[in-house]
C-alpha cells in the first residue's frame, strides 16, 4: 500500500465513526498514548512507545480545564479525564520496507516500568535512505501475554545529494484548555496529515504544566499532562504515519520563562525533573541541539533554549546567553559548513520579533539584547542569502524581516484560535504579515530548471493558506 493510500483509508475510517476511539484502536491493544517516531535520518530513526493499562484514554473522568490548581490530596491522576495509566511490560518493534513486513527486522524485547512512565525509545538502525518503512509496535504484559500490535509507517530522509523537494510542517503552543475539539484533538493534526508532510516539528510548549489545570506539582501530574495530550485520535493518526522532531520550551519544562536551577516552591517538581520527564515522553537524540539533512534542498537546525540559559533577570551583556557558548559555537560552525540549498533554523522562541515590551525571555527582548544582536549580525554576515528562522512560543502568526540585518523570521502561531493573543500589534518596520489566530506553518523546498526555491505557508487550523512567502535562487 502506498503512503497516500494508507493515509486516505485511515482518514476515511476516522470520519466514518463518531466514537471517541483512537484511530487504530483494538480492544486488545495497550498503546493508548500512541506512537512517536522521530529523529529520522537517511539510515536511522527512534521510535517511542508505551505500555498502557487500557486500549483507550479515560473518557469519563473528572474534566479539569479551569484555573490551574493542585490536585486534591489523595486524588489519583488516573481518575481524571484523559488519563492513561501505564503498565509494566515489554516493547518491541518489527519493521520492513514493505507493507507485508516480509524479511522484517525485529528489535529485542525491552522491559518498561514506572521509572520511565512505562515507555521507552527503540533505535532503528541500518535503514535505507528515502524509503517508506512499515512497522508493528508490539507490547506484551510483564507475565508474557502479547497484546494486539499497532501498525504504522514512516519515510527516511534522502541522502545529502538528492535533489527532490521536501515538505514539512511545524506547530507550537498546544494548550489543553484551548482544545478546539475535545473528542478528536486539535484540528491542526488532521489538517497537517492531509498535506502528507515528510516530517513535522513540535517547537515547544507541547503541554502547559503551570497554566493548565491541574497544575503539575508532581511527576505523576506532569506525566498526566502528556498522557491526555497524546491519546486523541487525531494526534495518534498523524504521529503513527509521520516522523517528527521535538523541542521543549518553558511550560513543558517547569513554568513560564523558566531557567536552570529553578524550583516551584513549595512543590517538589524541579527544573531537572522537567528535563528528565521531557526525554521520557518524546524520541530525542542525546544532545538537545542537533541538525538534520533532508537531501540537497534542505537542512534544519534545532536549538535548545532552556538547558544552557542564563537567568532572565541577570544583567545583560557579553556573558549573558540563552544558548550557551558551546551550543552557539556548534550552530555557527555547522551553519557555515552546510551546502544545502536552504538552511532553516528552528527555535522555540523568537530571534527577530518584535515582542511585547514587558517580555523578558527571548532574543528579541531587551534583557537579551546583546546576544540577540550578536546572533542576527552573524547570520547576516555568514548565511543570510539562503537562510530563514522559524519559531514557536508566540501566540500569533507573523512574518518579520529585521530592519537592521534583513533576517527573515516566521512564527507559526498557537494550535487553536482560542489560544491566540498577546501580540504587541502590527509593526510595519518588521512585519510583512501579522495575524492573531491559530494554525501552523508549512515549509516546502524544490529545484526546477536550474532554480531553487523555498515556500513558507502560514495556514489556519483547517489548513487553508493565509499567507505565503517564497525565496528563490540559482541551484
Amino acid at each position: 500500500m502506498h503512503r497516500r493510500e494508507f493515509l486516505r483509508q485511515s482518514a476515511a475510517a476516522a470520519a466514518a465513526s463518531l466514537l471517541p476511539a483512537p484511530l487504530f484502536a483494538d480492544p486488545d491493544s495497550r498503546q493508548a498514548t500512541g506512537i512517536k517516531l522521530g529523529e529520522v535520518t537517511p539510515t536511522s530513526a527512534r521510535l517511542w512507545m508505551r505500555v498502557t493499562q487500557a486500549a483507550e484514554r479515560n473518557w469519563n473522568g473528572e474534566v479539569r480545564k479551569g484555573r490551574p490548581k493542585p490536585l486534591a490530596p489523595g486524588m489519583p491522576a488516573a481518575s481524571l479525564e484523559g488519563a492513561v495509566p501505564g503498565a509494566e511490560g515489554r516493547i518491541r518493534v518489527t519493521y520492513a520496507a514493505n507493507e507485508r513486513l516480509r524479511n522484517a527486522s525485529k528489535s529485542a524485547w525491552r522491559e518498561v516500568s514506572a521509572a520511565t512512565d512505562f515507555g521507552g525509545q527503540i533505535a532503528l538502525e541500518g535503514l535505507r535512505p528515502d524509503t517508506v518503512y512499515h512497522y508493528l509496535a508490539e507490547t506484551a504484559a510483564r507475565g508474557g501475554k502479547a497484546h494486539a500490535p499497532v501498525r504504522g509507517m514512516f519515510r527516511t530522509a534522502p541522502e545529502a545529494g538528492s535533489t527532490g523537494g521536501v515538505s514539512f510542517t511545524m506547530t507550537t503552543c498546544q494548550k489543553y484548555s484551548e482544545l478546539d475539539d475535545a473528542r478528536q484533538g486539535f484540528r491542526i493534526y488532521e489538517s497537517m496529515r492531509g498535506l502528507d508532510p515528510r516530517f513535522f516539528v513540535s517547537a515547544g510548549d507541547i503541554v502547559y504544566y503551570d497554566s493548565d489545570d491541574p497544575e503539575a506539582t508532581t511527576e505523576e501530574l506532569a506525566r498526566y499532562h502528556w498522557q491526555r495530550m497524546f491519546s486523541f485520535p487525531r494526534h495518534i493518526g498523524l504521529l503513527s504515519s509521520t516522523a517528527g522532531y521535538w523541542s521543549k520550551d518553558d511550560h513543558d519544562t517547569l513554568t513560564d520563562d523558566t531557567w536552570p536551577g529553578q524550583v516551584k516552591k513549595p512543590q517538589p517538581l524541579t527544573f531537572a525533573d522537567g528535563l528528565r520527564i521531557f526525554r521520557q515522553q518524546v524520541p530525542v537524540s542525546p544532545l538537545p541541539y542537533r541538525t538534520f539533512r533532508w537531501g540537497r534542498t534542505l537542512q534544519i537546525w534545532m536549538v535548545e533554549g532552556r538547558d544552557f540559559r542564563s537567568p532572565n533577570n541577570a544583567p545583560d551583556g557579553p556573558g549573558k546567553s540563552i544558548w550557551g557558548a558551546e551550543q552557539k559555537a556548534w550552530l555557527q560552525r555547522t551553519l557555515a559548513a552546510s551546502d544545502a540549498d536552504w538552511r532553516v533554523l528552528i527555535t522555540p522562541t523568537p530571534i527577530v520579533g518584535p515582542d511585547r515590551a514587558n517580555k523578558r525571555d527571548n532574543h528579541s527582548n531587551a534583557v537579551f539584547a546583546h546576544e540577540g544582536r550578536e546572533i542576527r549580525e552573524w547570520l547576516k554576515a555568514n548565511v543570510a542569502d539562503n537562510f530563514i528562522t522559524i519559531n514557536g512560543d508566540r501566540h500569533w502568526q507573523y512574518h518579520s524581516v529585521d530592519p537592521e540585518t534583513g533576517i527573515h523570521e516566521l512564527s507559526v502561531g498557537p494550535a487553536s484560535d482560542s489560544h491566540a493573543a498577546g501580540t504587541p500589534g502590527e509593526d510595519r518596520r518588521y512585519h510583512r504579515f501579522h495575524r492573531v489566530m491559530g494554525g501552523f506553518l508549512q515549509v516546502e523546498t524544490e529545484r526546477r530548471g536550474g532554480e531553487k526555491a523555498i515556500h513558507c505557508r502560514l495556514r489556519d487550523v483547517a489548513g487553508a493558506v493565509v499567507y505565503e512567502f517564497s525565496r528563490t535562487g540559482k541551484a
